[in-house]
């Protein structure tokens, strides 16, 4: 038995998919914590600048309906609480937040290694923590839901267990061309899967591109590897 998609606190309604999004946060932020209990000012410096990422995020998410429903907006100023720019105004957000880690992470001189780890272990801690509430509270796409938090969690233990080991490029863009291979796999447990072309819905071949471009990225640090090497 599924709970409401509205839960009342006090004078507000919430969405319980916010609640959700709120409590797998949390969590990302908990998990981070404890892998830096031991390093103070490391902790606070990189809190502090996933902070700063999500609230970016959510600003240039959420306003972005602006720019992508002027009209609406300007008719409605009040909908521009209750709206958001949806998946346009997600990938617009997701590009903000990636130039803010690329400036702030340099201006900082935070260990990329670190960080990155940190980031791969606050977002796949999110990530299994979001699809298994909703597959727990929700009920709904249960099997994809269920796969989805099991894919979280099995990335997230790559990344606990070879903490000290993920030093270079060639190791992320594996574990990414890999969890790009494990999308395209569970999109098709998802009600929502629409295919589009030989099968496979648009999400599905943007992440199979994804893994493709991954490998193809790992094949070449490869092979300047093997080369430095025969030079030597």
């Amino acid at each position: 038995m599924s709970l409401p998609d509205v839960i009342q606190l006090g004078p507000f309604l919430v969405k319980m998919s916010m609640l959700i999004r709120v409590a797998s946060i949390l969590l990302a932020f908990a998990s981070v914590h404890l892998r830096l209990r031991e390093e103070r000012e490391l902790k606070k410096t990189i809190w502090e600048i996933m902070s700063g990422g999500i609230l970016l995020g959510f600003v240039v998410w959420k306003f972005s309906y602006i720019l992508f429903y002027p009209s609406k907006a300007m008719e409605q100023p009040a909908s521009i609480l209750y709206f958001s720019g949806g998946d346009r105004g997600f990938w617009l957000a997701m590009i903000a937040v990636l130039v803010y880690l690329v400036v702030t992470v340099r201006k900082r001189e935070i260990p990329i290694p670190v960080f990155a780890a940190s980031l791969a272990l606050g977002g796949w801690t999110a990530w299994a923590a979001a699809f298994l509430l909703t597959w727990a509270v929700e009920g709904q796409d249960g099997w994809y839901s269920a796969q989805q938090a099991a894919i979280g969690i099995l990335f997230l233990l790559l990344v606990i267990r070879k903490w000290k080991t993920l030093t270079n490029a060639v190791h992320w863009l594996n574990l990414l061309m890999w969890f790009g291979i494990s999308q395209v796999y569970v999109a098709f447990f998802s009600q929502e899967h629409s295919p589009v072309l030989a099968g496979l819905s648009r999400e599905q071949w943007l992440s199979y591109l994804f893994a493709v471009l991954a490998w193809i990225l790992v094949s070449r640090a490869r092979d300047m590897g093997g080369a430095s090497h025969e030079k030597k």
